[in-house]
């Protein structure tokens, strides 16, 4: 595997579903006539449903096959579809397939790309309307990737969380972001257009995390306005600048530039922030307030120790060599 590829795919999130867990029980109770008992059958179905949820996909639908008292649980446990519990996501024709097959709510989904335009805005379209909360979208492929993700998934209103890996961001053009319920949202190696990333943030009004790994070429600028927004990384990530100009709820700031690249990091507003750090200040620039943060008065803050306070901002793992 491509040592970038495998490098993305390490900071996507985990998969909501487990391909190595079983549903039996080593030692089976037995019935006084000698045959084993159903433990599991005989839970409440508010837990099975639980169970099931946590299953790949494959492997929940065949649990309808189980006994007919298990028939009744995959048609109405919230569908996810996450492959085979991989790094990757289902194609396009596959979540299709599954969606077709079950008529309820999808609480997650993992979605690889697709060069069928027409299968993609299908699949998309129905997550919006079933109310997707979990969704991750990822490119298996090495970088630069064109595709680019549908912009329906920006009316996703129930999506809680939305991860994009290896791929390019919805087109903001003409379309009014809708992510009502967006608390975590991560772009991985992927492009976002400033003009894209500026249009969606204020549109998020609980988001809570917002998460830059391995992104290269866009977005350049990130300018945080948001009144629920509370941790903001940007890892390994060049980016020019990198702005809190309005975040009265941001408690952490997490940056480590790519080597060489310089960052401008602005703290405009931000009377929460507790946390700061990693990066170097003899090559980035840091200004707080009207005040910039330069090599010496670092020392002066310091002692030269890695940690010291400034007010009530925990200056974390700066360095002031090269």
């Amino acid at each position: 595997m491509d040592e970038t590829l495998g490098a993305a795919l390490s900071y996507l999130p985990s998969p909501a579903v487990s391909s190595s867990a079983y549903l039996s029980s080593p030692f089976p109770a037995a019935t006084p006539a000698g045959e084993e008992e159903d433990r599991v059958g005989r839970l409440p179905d508010a837990i099975l449903r639980n169970i099931v949820s946590r299953l790949p996909t494959k492997d929940a639908a065949r649990t309808a096959a189980l006994s007919s008292l298990w028939r009744h649980l995959w048609a109405s446990t919230p569908l996810v579809l996450d492959g085979d519990g991989g790094a990757g996501g289902l194609a396009p024709d596959a979540a299709a397939a599954a969606l077709a097959s079950h008529p309820g709510p999808v609480r997650s989904a993992r979605i690889a790309a697709s060069q069928d335009p027409e299968a993609v805005a299908s699949v998309f379209a129905s997550l919006a309307a079933r109310g997707v909360e979990d969704l991750l979208v990822v490119v298996h492929a090495s970088w630069p990737v064109e595709w680019r993700v549908p912009s329906d998934v920006l009316a996703c209103a129930a999506l809680g969380r939305l991860w994009i890996g290896l791929c390019q961001f919805p087109d903001t053009s003409g379309v009014a972001p809708a992510l009502l319920s967006l608390q975590e949202l991560g772009i991985v190696h992927s492009s976002v257009p400033d003009r894209d990333l500026h249009a969606v943030i204020p549109r998020c009004p609980v988001l809570e995390t917002l998460a830059f790994a391995l992104t290269q070429d866009y977005p350049r600028y990130v300018h945080i306005w948001s009144e629920s927004l509370r941790c903001v990384v940007i890892w390994k990530s060049m980016l020019r600048e990198v702005h809190l100009d309005d975040a009265p709820s941001v408690d952490r700031l997490l940056v480590e530039p790519i080597a060489d690249a310089a960052t401008h990091i602005k703290i405009i507003k931000a009377p929460k922030l507790k946390i700061l750090g990693y990066f170097d200040v003899g090559l980035h620039q840091l200004k707080i307030g009207n005040t910039v943060i330069t090599v010496p008065f670092v020392y002066s803050l310091f002692h030269l120790t890695p940690y010291a306070e400034m007010g009530d901002i925990s200056l974390c793992h700066f360095s002031s060599f090269h």
